[in-house]
């Protein structure tokens, strides 16, 4: 086919190197990434008999577990107690699971990055918004069962809850396209990610109260990656109360600046994923 001397040559990929770009490029392979997410889904439960209940099994098993070790076995006084642990575990998992999954998106998807030309977010993007509905389902449940044994009243600054939870999505969005960009390269990433996850975990405020820390300890923990989140859930669920600027610092911090670094350095990767599949 001739083209018009005049015609303007256009370089698609170069187009689609803008962050705005890439986000409009996935929005356009929108339904990929539903059938990504459900075939994940369907996958997880497919041949069991409760199906889909699992996800409403599994958090009352936790409440169970949890009030007979903290409240029994351990014989921890703080009213509520399982509710705190359960608000930051929850929180963790989701975390933890995006992680971990995220480290093979691309590289467990080789014959189908090879084959078909799509924009490669959408990869670890599915896998965190498989572990999202995992996380909702849970929370659905849990949440509504927690107020009623431990009588929490609704609050306004339960309001925050999907600011926060936005915020966290970004931050975990982030860095699964990290990680997944990374393992391509360096398939040692994904042992790395699993020492990394238990370090963090106990930097984390979910076993303990932030206030129980040292003073001087307070802030690296509160700015530790997932601490702003997981904190910010226990003050407007567990202690009702708002969040305080240094939370909304770190929320921020990490959802948006994380979710930027993240997008620009799969970016800049993309290109080159063929080469090392």
């Amino acid at each position: 086919m001739n083209l018009p001397v005049d015609a303007e040559l256009v370089d698609r990929a170069v187009q689609r190197k803008t962050l705005a770009a890439n986000l409009a490029s996935v929005f356009a392979y929108r339904e990929l990434l539903r059938n990504l997410v459900l075939k994940d889904l369907k996958l997880k439960y497919r041949g069991s008999v409760l199906g889909f209940l699992w996800s409403l099994v599994n958090p009352l098993a936790m409440v169970a577990v949890y009030t007979l070790a903290f409240r029994y076995i351990l014989s921890i006084g703080q009213p509520g107690f399982p509710f705190f642990i359960l608000l930051g575990v929850l929180a963790w998992s989701f975390f933890a699971n995006s992680a971990t999954m995220s480290t093979g998106a691309i590289i467990d998807g080789g014959s189908l990055v090879k084959a078909v030309r799509f924009p490669r977010a959408v990869l670890p993007l599915a896998t965190v918004l498989f572990n999202l509905a995992q996380y909702l389902l849970t929370v659905v449940v849990l949440l509504p069962l927690m107020f009623l044994i431990y009588r929490v009243p609704p609050s306004g600054p339960m309001l925050l809850f999907p600011v926060f939870l936005a915020l966290q999505v970004a931050f975990i969005v982030g860095i699964a396209l990290m990680l997944a960009a990374a393992t391509t390269y360096f398939r040692d990433v994904r042992h790395f990610v699993d020492i990394a996850l238990s370090l963090l975990f106990w930097t984390t405020p979910i076993v303990y109260p932030l206030s129980q820390a040292p003073e001087w300890l307070r802030l690296p923990l509160l700015f530790s990656p997932m601490s702003g989140f997981v904190v910010a859930y226990q003050r407007i669920f567990y202690e009702g109360g708002w969040p305080d600027l240094p939370v909304w610092t770190a929320g921020l911090m990490y959802g948006l600046g994380t979710f930027i670094l993240g997008t620009t350095w799969f970016l800049s990767l993309e290109d080159r994923f063929g080469e090392q599949l």
